[in-house]
């Protein structure tokens, strides 16, 4: 939440302050997102994502690097649209292949997209249909052997270590059998900027991710279900606080998308809206700290940018089940030379481990000690996740977990828990950022059962403890 980085940015540079006065020189920690605004025009950069113009559905292409992501692919006559915009940015390969749920204009195109191009990964809902066009799809995903991967709220999928590729939906228990509710929802994020990719998602989904207790906070918005009055409520809007939202709409449709109650939800909450239908084909460029938007409306040239080096031939092992790695970038901020007319006072005696806030606030919200599948190649599906439910940022620099035999199996680095945040500690390997850090573990670190994670703060004054079930 910008309000909330803002707050972030003003205590870490307290504890900055705190740390030059005992003689520290370099200080190492993380930011979140950028204030408000962090668009800025002309940002070029490693992101591109595209929203395509394909009439009356969806289309994306996402190209990091070397890397590609297509979701969704318009209805069965606009598969060839997105096939020559592929084409046209010189993609040879794709590396993950979204589907987000089992409706004609979402996946219409997607059999042109296989016949065009290997794949590497198709992620889908998994959720029961009858339809003829997408039994067509699985049957040619399984007949190319294409890794099958079924989306779960909480996975990540790891396709560069700077490039953060979240769930956020459809949840484990499905949210009824409605096929739009269960849209997968991705959240793609490079450096502070965040993208929200919500398919047809709609406002049942929508309360069960606002509850879920993931990040849900993005710059860039695309709006659930071609702007329907059932998706994007105000309340989810609150919690996403999005900048920019993209609409993907036919011209003239029969369904009247996007209805206007939608539009008028997104203008109260100063969003600036962009639409395939006014706009055309949107493009989106990321440095990982600002954006830029381009349209095909505006005369913008979206199409003549660097095409993508030759993607290496080896298959990327699709997870199984996908393991929770997240990443991010590390900042250091390197302190001044304090000037020689400067006397800065320093303590003749040992304080005590900074905290800021109140301690008894910061809870173990959840554990998960027995990871999905084989525990040793997922470490990092063992995790506990501490919220903050006061309403002062705390610092957990030197606070402990350790497990029920008081073993010390991490010490908290200097991260700002804000109010009403939450951040899940993994026991594998990560790059930590604003919602996940990680324990650096080789082998799993909780017993399936009986075992408990206790938190310390520095001092060693156990804070809060609990046990799985």
């Amino acid at each position: 939440m910008k309000r909330k980085s803002s707050s972030r940015a003003a205590v870490l540079a307290i504890c900055i302050l705190i740390l030059a006065l005992l003689g520290t020189a370099v200080f190492t920690g993380i930011l979140g997102d950028s204030p408000h605004s962090s668009l800025r025009q002309g940002t070029t950069g490693d992101l591109r994502a595209y929203f395509l113009d394909v009439g009356q559905g969806d289309g994306s292409i996402i190209l990091f690097k070397d890397r590609v992501i297509v979701i969704d692919a318009g209805d069965t006559d606009r598969g060839g649209d997105v096939v020559r915009a592929l084409h046209r940015l010189g993609v040879q390969r794709i590396d993950l292949l979204v589907a987000t749920h089992p409706h004609a204009d979402h996946i219409g195109g997607m059999q042109d997209v296989l016949e065009n191009f290997p794949v590497a990964q198709v992620l889908d809902p998994g959720m029961p249909s009858t339809s003829v066009l997408y039994e067509r799809f699985l049957d040619t995903v399984d007949e190319k052997n294409i890794p099958y991967i079924v989306a779960e709220q909480g996975q990540t999928i790891d396709l560069d270590p700077a490039l953060r590729i979240l769930v956020l939906s459809p949840p484990k228990e499905r949210i009824g059998d409605d096929l739009n509710t269960n849209s997968i929802v991705l959240r793609i994020s490079y450096g502070t900027v965040n993208l929200l990719f919500t398919g047809d998602a709609t406002t049942g989904a929508e309360d069960v991710m606002a509850k879920s207790g993931y990040p849900l906070d993005a710059q860039i918005l695309k709006v659930g279900h071609h702007g329907s009055s059932g998706s994007g409520s105000s309340a989810f809007l609150s919690r996403v606080s999005p900048e920019t939202a993209i609409i993907s709409a036919g011209a003239g449709n029969s369904y009247g998308h996007p209805h206007q109650e939608t539009l008028d939800r997104l203008a109260r909450a100063g969003v600036a809206v962009f639409r395939t239908d006014v706009d055309g084909t949107i493009l989106i460029r990321s440095n990982g700290e600002t954006y830029s938007v381009m349209t095909e409306s505006a005369g913008d040239d979206i199409w003549l940018l660097p095409t993508l080096a030759p993607t290496p031939a080896t298959p990327i092992p699709s997870p199984a089940p996908p393991q929770a790695t997240t990443t991010g970038t590390p900042v250091s901020f390197v302190l001044p030379t304090i000037p020689e007319n400067v006397t800065v006072p320093v303590p003749s005696f040992t304080l005590p481990p900074v905290q800021i806030g109140n301690a008894s606030s910061v809870r173990i919200s959840a554990v998960q000690f027995d990871a999905p599948g084989d525990d040793r190649q997922n470490l990092n599906g063992e995790w506990v996740r501490l919220a903050n439910t006061g309403a002062d940022v705390v610092l957990l620099a030197g606070w402990t977990l350790s497990d029920a035999d008081t073993r010390d199996l991490y010490i908290f680095p200097a991260f700002l828990l804000l109010p009403g945040d939450q951040v899940t500690v993994h026991a594998g390997s990560g790059m930590m950022n604003d919602t996940a850090l990680f324990m650096g573990m080789t082998g799993p670190v909780f017993a399936n059962t009986g075992d408990e994670a206790v938190l310390r703060d520095g001092s060693g004054t156990i804070i809060d403890q609990r046990a799985e079930g």
